[in-house]
């Protein structure tokens, strides 16, 4: 029994160290099926894009890499963007990402129960894959400045119908999608 006592703050410290809550935050993630796709939405902290030749020029291993699309804004652009929406398509019928698709993104801001209060921004799409891990790992988005607050995401897949999203964002710098992942 004395044994036990004097190993319980060492047990008690382990734990607190194991369960205390990280750097990041867990950032948002949301999934809802449209026709024959799986949408998942994610928010994250700003993260940097490198292109497929700095990745390999400069034996990159980790990040986001550019594949087709707009300009990714990087996380020190003058518009400060502190969060990544990045959307991934799964097809559902295979569960196989879907790289191929052409998605438009936009967003404002909305009351607690998703009522838009405000104009929408349009996200400039960037079609990106994490380095090294090839088209499995395909995302539309871009890095966007979301102070703290209640949020209504529109995402249209090949022109169809928006599907919305309720999300919150918070002021706290949220994991990189590819940590997320490894969750």
């Amino acid at each position: 029994m004395r044994a036990y006592r004097d190993w319980s703050p060492i047990v008690a410290l382990m734990f607190a160290v194991a369960f205390a809550p990280s750097a990041h935050a867990a950032g948002v993630t949301a999934t809802k099926n449209v026709e024959s796709d799986r949408v998942q939405l994610h928010l994250l902290g700003a993260e940097p894009f490198v292109s497929k030749e700095d990745a390999a020029a400069k034996n990159i291993t980790e990040g986001i890499e550019k594949v087709r699309g707009a300009d990714p804004v990087m996380p020190d652009a003058a518009s400060h963007p502190n969060h990544r929406l990045a959307v991934q398509l799964f097809n559902r019928k295979t569960s196989q990402v879907v790289t191929g698709a052409t998605v438009a993104i936009k967003f404002g801001p909305s009351d607690d129960e998703g009522r838009p209060t405000g104009a929408l921004v349009e996200v400039p799409v960037v079609v990106t894959q994490a380095v090294g891990k090839g088209p499995s790992s395909t995302t539309y988005g871009n890095n966007v400045t979301m102070p703290a607050g209640h949020y209504r995401v529109l995402v249209t897949i090949n022109n169809g119908v928006p599907v919305h999203f309720n999300v919150t964002a918070s002021d706290a710098p949220s994991m990189p999608m590819e940590h997320m992942n490894k969750m």
